[in-house]
């Protein structure tokens, strides 16, 4: 079903000098009994590599806080199941993260959102959205053949069929599309910013 976070997900909580965001991302399903870290995992897409939780969640953040200021912080993310796209989700686990962000850049960030466009291996859409990290050098649209190398480590990730990440459709990341940098209004509301 599109538009759709069962059988599981996760809510990365993170912090910036402006505000707390949270980021939603699905995944396969869930088990308590999987993984080292007392907070459950997944099995990989590809049905036999077991992935801890936590290990796969801070394989995550350490990609993304290279888009972020060090200013920003990953700090948690909840996991949830949910037995069908209709039912309601259900917190199994709250695991810590703090991880900090590495960029330096001093481009504007304060209310940017950086987004990857993706699609599923069933043709889904999917997307990661990231804010207030800095631009780079414009807002120009990004086609995955001008992707760099952390844009790539990215897709990597998500794609990566051992992983258990999910697009919105319950079926696995296949590819990027393209990356997008705007000025969330929202946020330029809430920041004060005219």
């Amino acid at each position: 079903m599109p538009n759709a976070l069962d059988p599981a997900f996760g809510v990365m909580e993170y912090t910036s000098l402006w505000g707390s965001h949270k980021m939603t991302v699905p995944t396969a399903a869930w088990n308590a009994g999987i993984g080292t870290n007392g907070f459950g995992g997944y099995v990989g897409w590809d049905t036999t590599t077991a992935n801890d939780a936590l290990d796969m969640w801070t394989d995550l953040a350490d990609l993304l806080k290279v888009f972020v200021l060090a200013s920003t912080s990953f700090n948690l993310v909840t996991l949830y199941t949910q037995a069908s796209p209709t039912a309601r989700p259900l917190p199994v686990e709250i695991m810590p993260l703090g991880i900090a962000g590495t960029n330096t850049s001093t481009a504007q960030a304060k209310a940017v959102q950086q987004t990857w466009n993706m699609r599923s291996t069933a043709f889904g859409k999917g997307k990661i959205v990231l804010l207030d990290g800095p631009i780079g050098s414009n807002f120009e649209k990004i086609l995955r053949a001008g992707f760099g190398a952390d844009d790539l480590a990215l897709e990597g990730e998500l794609t990566d069929l051992t992983k258990a990440w999910a697009c919105r459709d319950s079926t696995p990341f296949a590819t990027a599309i393209s990356k997008t940098l705007t000025l969330n209004d929202k946020l330029r509301k809430e920041y004060g910013m005219s």
